[in-house]
């Protein structure tokens, strides 16, 4: 039970310092839930430093103001109605909710903690926000709009104004914004009427803005009890802008120096108050550099060559693990044809995959959209279509055995292969490649390119054995004829609802297999019905439109889970996606789809994809399989039975690029199994923050014909060093040089007896290699 803290007794109003003093005194008691009834007191909540128990404390009643000031993490401070001015002054860390308006100078001079208003914010709001990168960012979010002079000499921080009822309709950010402003970020939703051009820049969001505005929208507006809004806030990405500050080289575009610093300084500053400056007569140097800068182990910060400590988008977001970067690499070197090669070490289909059908998370993640475009990874897939078989490993004598020859199962067959391994494949059909042959259209993946990869696989020495489905007694003559056993079988078994008229509708992957054969059903004039709008869903549609169908939509009970080619091509043909939507029936006399709320829509042909399982009857009970279907299996595919190993769909759906890399990880622990060695799964790198690469460097590159070397020039090269020299040429006391090892590699190294710590390094890197670290 929260305890009741009154700011009036015996109709005298409780001094502020008084009121405080019992806040602490309640938090040391150990109470965590603390209610105020204020009376205009200030401060309220803030310096609650050196307690072991978060605390939260709910205010009502007229609130002074500084609410909040100095807050410390740990303290959260629940505002029923509106605050009076510097609500979480100086902030360090404390959450501040205000179910209504927050007065002038909000958040000013925060430097961590989050303060989310339900309402409006008033006039210098947000003013000298401070960012340390130790720490997370100072974050502050208005529901409704905020007064004059916002976020002036504002350091860091993000402020986000959704602008929902302003309360100017014509300019939800107020008058002069961002003047001073050199760091952080605003987002905003709604018009405005000028901003400090000298200052910012306004800009459209990228996708990394509209991800940390969706993940971190939900628990603001959770806690200003405003969550009916989230879809409207949303649902549009172009609806939300930003401005940034300046960069110093667009500062100095803006605000050049008439004169240098020197002579200002001799023929202003010193005209005006004489030889020295005001403090002449306490100085007894000629005003050069001091000579006593710290070096060695006196310096607070040491920079540190960290290259390759994180990981480059284009990799980390890559499910098969590609380094693209290290392909861009090898082409700035002359190196092409390594480059190429490369890829197979990681994909035995990187035509067929990277280059056709693939979703490219990598160029999603890609840093250099920030600049123009992101590198085109499609091109290098394409690339790859004539390459030579690589060179397999020395004969191990070990047998594996890989059951399903889809992407996973190739990709598994392949990479042990690779390793010196006997390798048999099985396949129920009478064709290798899976989905990839039999149920992605034709027009996404020509028939030509997938052949080539294939026969260049078969040529690896893969024993295949098509047409042989397992089942559980062929797979015990397996098991005992095998040191290992890897279980590619996909997801067959497709999801049905239990609803009237299911047993009329078409399973997804029936529809696409037979489209891609001359049992395609005659779709002319029909009116089809997709329910499920994924990816699958989406190839179904736009494959529906090529048979002739008039109508295509697909339904799904959520905000569908399709992007990328997929989803552009069916909406470009016309379907239309509709949620959320739970259909309860399908009459094929009455040829309606209806949904629960008793609306329906027209339907002569029903294809349901709403997922598949495994089919799992043929593996043995010492394989432990999920009550959904899905074999049990951890990142590298050990199952419960220590010779059994389980990938891609046959474990949790996913894209092809998910099965050919788990494919690949499989593979390397069935190898550690076979050979002996111990099996340690790397823990991924975290990915390198974007804000980290200079982007300033490069210049904006015009559209036109991929060429590969281009392309490489093109890469940012995130988190790994481009061996520029940069660094070198800054540092001004010679402190850093290019080691050159006898195996080809170099490193960046640094004299501590001439490094002052000074922080240039890390500044002017453009790939994010050189971190300033504390100096033990």
């Amino acid at each position: 039970m929260a305890k009741v803290i009154e700011g009036n007794r015996n109709e005298q109003r409780t001094n502020s310092r008084v009121l405080d003093e019992e806040i602490r005194e309640a938090v040391r008691e150990g109470l965590t839930e603390i209610h105020v009834v204020a009376n205009g007191q200030h401060g309220i909540g803030g310096r609650l430093w050196g307690f072991p128990e978060p605390v939260t404390i709910t205010v009502e009643g007229p609130v002074g103001q500084r609410l909040g000031g100095m807050g410390i993490f740990g303290t959260k401070i629940i505002v029923k109605g509106s605050v009076s001015d510097d609500v979480g002054w100086l902030n360090c860390g404390a959450e501040i909710v205000v179910l209504g308006d927050a007065g002038n100078g909000a958040h000013n001079a925060a430097a961590q903690g989050k303060l989310y208003v339900r309402g409006s914010g008033g006039a210098r709001c947000d003013t000298m926000t401070k960012h340390n990168p130790k720490y997370d960012p100072p974050q502050s979010w208005y529901f409704r709009d905020v007064g004059d002079t916002f976020a002036e000499f504002k350091a860091g921080g993000i402020a986000v104004i959704c602008g929902v009822e302003p309360r100017n309709r014509n300019n939800i950010i107020g008058y002069r914004p961002c003047v001073g402003m050199v760091g952080g970020v605003i987002y905003f939703r709604g018009p405005i009427e000028g901003y400090s051009e000298s200052d910012v820049r306004l800009l459209e969001l990228t996708p990394q803005d509209w991800q940390w505005l969706k993940t971190n929208m939900r628990p603001f507006l959770r806690a200003i009890e405003r969550e009916d809004h989230y879809r409207e806030l949303t649902k549009d990405a172009g609806a939300w802008r930003k401005l940034i500050p300046l960069t110093a080289r667009e500062r100095e575009k803006t605000r050049p120096f008439t004169v240098s610093l020197g002579e200002f300084r001799k023929a202003v500053w010193e005209a005006g108050v004489g030889a020295g400056g005001i403090f002449a007569e306490y100085i007894d140097h000629p005003g050069t550099v001091l000579p006593y800068i710290t070096t060695g182990q006196d310096r607070r910060l040491r920079p540190s060559w960290n290259n390759g400590k994180y990981a480059p988008p284009c990799e980390y977001t890559c499910p098969s693990g590609i380094p693209t970067w290290q392909r861009t690499r090898l082409i700035r070197e002359g190196k092409l044809s390594e480059a190429l090669e490369l890829v197979l070490a990681y994909s035995p289909l990187p035509a067929s995959v990277c280059g056709e059908i693939c979703a490219h998370l990598c160029m999603q993640g890609c840093t250099r959209g920030l600049i123009d475009r992101p590198l085109d990874t499609e091109e290098f897939g394409k690339a790859s279509l004539e390459l030579s078989l690589p060179e397999r490993g020395k004969p191990t004598g070990k047998r594996v055995a890989v059951i399903g020859a889809g992407p996973g199962g190739l990709s598994a067959a392949w990479q042990l292969a690779l390793k010196g391994h006997s390798v048999d494949l099985y396949e129920a059909e009478e064709k290798i490649g899976g989905k990839l042959e039999y149920f992605i259209p034709k027009r996404r993946l020509p028939r030509r390119i997938l052949s080539a990869e294939l026969g260049r696989f078969r040529k690896m020495g893969v024993s295949v054995h098509t047409g042989v489905r397992v089942d559980r007694e062929r797979f015990d003559e397996i098991y005992a004829s095998h040191e290992a056993v890897v279980v590619a079988c996909g997801a067959h078994k497709p999801r049905i609802p239990d609803m009237k008229g299911a047993s009329d509708m078409v399973p997804a992957y029936d529809f696409l297999r037979r489209a891609n054969t001359k049992e395609a059903p005659d779709l002319a004039g029909k009116k089809v019905v997709v329910i499920g709008a994924g990816n699958v869903g989406m190839d179904v549609a736009a494959e529906a439109f090529r048979l002739g169908a008039a109508a295509v939509t697909a339904v799904d009970i959520q905000e569908p889970a399709s992007f990328g080619k997929e989803r552009e091509i069916a909406e470009s043909l016309g379907t239309k996606v509709v949620w959320p939507r739970f259909v309860s029936s399908w009459s094929v006399k009455k040829g309606k789809v209806t949904f629960t709320d008793r609306t329906s829509v027209e339907a002569d042909h029903v294809v349901i994809s709403i997922g598949d399982t495994p089919l799992t009857g043929f593996l043995p009970e010492a394989v432990h399989v999920k009550k959904d279907g899905w074999i049990e299996a951890d990142e590298a595919g050990h199952t419960t039975d220590p010779k059994i190993f389980a990938i891609g769909d046959a474990v949790s759906p996913g894209l092809v690029t998910h099965a050919i890399g788990h494919g690949r990880q499989a593979a390397l622990a069935v190898d550690a199994l076979l050979t002996g060695r111990p099996f340690y799964r790397t823990e991924p790198r975290p990915v390198i923050p974007f804000e980290r690469i200079k982007t300033a460097y490069y210049e904006v590159c015009k559209a036109g014909p991929v060429e590969l070397d281009a392309e490489a020039n093109r890469c940012l090269s995130c988190g790994v060093c481009r061996d520029c020299h940069m660094c070198e040429a800054a540092c001004h006391y010679g402190a850093i040089s290019r080691v050159e090892h006898e195996d080809g590699t170099y490193e960046y190294v640094v004299d501590d007896s001439l490094c002052i710590g000074c922080g240039f390094c890390a500044g002017v890197c453009p790939c994010g290699i050189w971190e300033m670290e504390e100096n033990p």
